[in-house]
């Protein structure tokens, strides 16, 4: 890459980062709803690329979600649960 390709990309990285912090470090109920999301991305029998694919949702989007570097909008959640076929129930 060109030198002007590198200053718009670290342009375009910081006003991303700016719009989407990373997560806190969170122990409330959204936490739960998080981690059992990770947990279903994880245990599928589906390869990231196929279920971001399927959500029509980035993969690295996926993938920084799973590792804790980023945090997903809950339309985002939403359309992964669909293609994980997940479905919502009130804890007992």
């Amino acid at each position: 890459m060109s030198a002007q390709e590198v200053a718009q990309d670290e342009e375009i990285r910081r006003k991303v980062a700016k719009e989407f912090p990373p997560a806190p470090p969170s122990s409330n109920a959204s936490g739960r709803l998080s981690q059992a999301l990770k947990d279903a991305l994880k245990a599928s029998d589906k390869s990231m690329y196929q279920i971001a694919q399927e959500a029509g949702v980035s993969q690295i989007v996926v993938s920084r979600f799973l590792v804790g570097e980023r945090d997903i909008r809950v339309a985002t959640a939403d359309k992964l649960a669909e293609a994980l076929d997940l479905k919502l129930a009130a804890a007992s």
